[in-house]
């Protein structure tokens, strides 16, 4: 049986031994968050469901934040105290230990805020914390330009690089994905076919397992080079293929950024750039099942929408479609112009020919109506 490789680090003691480390924590709020825990993982605060140390970290994480910055008990807080933290959320006076806070996170702390003080304070707990918002205002996902990624790719030194940032880009794996892609996960083309297929298992997915064509031009090259290098060392088919250790790829990532692009970038960052790249080149069908997104989700509308994506979409198929019909019958009109204008130019040279010659006004007057019958269609009078 295949192990999940995890990139994130979820050893519950250690994490709760840190957050008792907090002296602005209450040791009433420690001991009722060790047991608010407890019922978490045996599914007794969420209706059944029951939460794996993963998230019981998370919890950990989001409720240390609102704790600290009380430096009381939550048995004693007031709405006022309630409300003030509200306020310093919103306006940025309370940070993280990376800086300020994003609108997910921020959501998540009342989210989890919410969920402690009903299983706590069923009776308060509407009052203190109910009114939260927990909405999260709608931003735009950062992306790379395909002209981006080819710099990066192009700065890499070696094939694993290479690799990384191929596969990164054109499958749009998350992060706990690609370094569970194993070498049995891996189907370079073969006879007619032309495209590297990758497998992303469901058991290392978020959301839905698949299998996905890369047809991104250097990520056969960069899929190839590396595949090969690979299989010199000793394996079995249900190894992981890429090397490196999450840590390491993801500090690499951000120094590559930095050095090429000026730009701090991240795994999920070309995750989002890939659905950018193929929402002009994909279906909304087609983009739910490239990245594990269920057919009822709003993500693919996110880079469907994206500035210019909608109207590029509609420009690359008016093009070959109804501008790509025009186009041909304009042709065809400037066609027809120009020989009309060379027939009438014609017509003129015999007209001053004439000129010099001794002929009727009936046989001028006939002259002139025959060009106007070729150029307009019609005898104007």
């Amino acid at each position: 049986m295949n192990v999940k490789i995890s990139i994130h680090h979820d050893n519950l003691d250690k994490r709760y031994d840190k957050f008792c480390s907090i002296k602005q924590i209450s040791d009433e709020d420690k001991k009722s968050v060790k047991k608010f825990l407890n019922e978490l993982s045996l599914g007794k605060v969420n209706r059944g469901k029951k939460v794996g140390d993963k998230r019981l970290c998370k919890y950990l994480d989001l409720l240390k934040i609102p704790l600290k910055y009380w430096d009381k008990p939550t048995s004693k807080l007031t709405i006022k105290d309630t409300e003030e933290f509200e306020k310093d959320l919103t306006t940025d006076k309370i940070k993280g230990a990376r800086g300020v806070l994003t609108n997910n996170t921020k959501s998540n702390i009342k989210v989890a805020l919410k969920i402690y003080f009903r299983w706590r304070f069923p009776s308060k707990a509407e009052k203190l914390v109910g009114w939260l918002d927990t909405s999260i205002p709608f931003k735009t996902p950062d992306y790379l330009s395909e002209k981006e990624i080819l710099k990066l790719y192009k700065h890499c030194k070696n094939y694993e690089e290479k690799y990384l940032v191929a596969v990164l880009f054109d499958s749009g794996a998350r992060a706990e994905e690609f370094m569970n892609i194993r070498y049995e996960d891996i189907q370079m083309p073969e006879g007619n076919e032309n495209f590297v297929k990758i497998t992303l298992k469901e058991e290392y997915s978020k959301t839905n397992g698949r299998v996905v064509s890369l047809y991104w031009t250097r990520s056969l090259e960069a899929i190839r080079d590396y595949y090969n290098e690979r299989l010199k060392d000793d394996h079995k088919l249900n190894d992981p293929i890429f090397k490196s250790k999450y840590d390491n790829a993801r500090r690499f990532l951000l120094r590559l950024g930095e050095k090429v692009l000026g730009k701090k970038i991240h795994f999920h960052l070309f995750r989002h750039s890939s659905a950018t790249h193929y929402a002009s080149k994909l279906n909304r069908q087609e983009l739910c099942y490239r990245y594990g997104w269920t057919f009822s989700s709003d993500m693919p509308d996110v880079y469907i929408s994206r500035s210019g994506m909608l109207n590029k979409d509609l420009d690359e198929k008016f093009e070959n479609t109804e501008l790509g019909e025009l186009k041909t019958k304009l042709n065809k009109e400037e066609f027809e112009r120009k020989k009309m204008q060379e027939e009438f130019e014609n017509k003129v040279k015999e007209l001053e020919e004439l000129r010099n010659e001794s002929v009727s006004k009936q046989d001028v007057i006939k002259l002139v109506q025959q060009a106007l019958i070729k150029t307009t269609g019609q005898i104007k009078n």
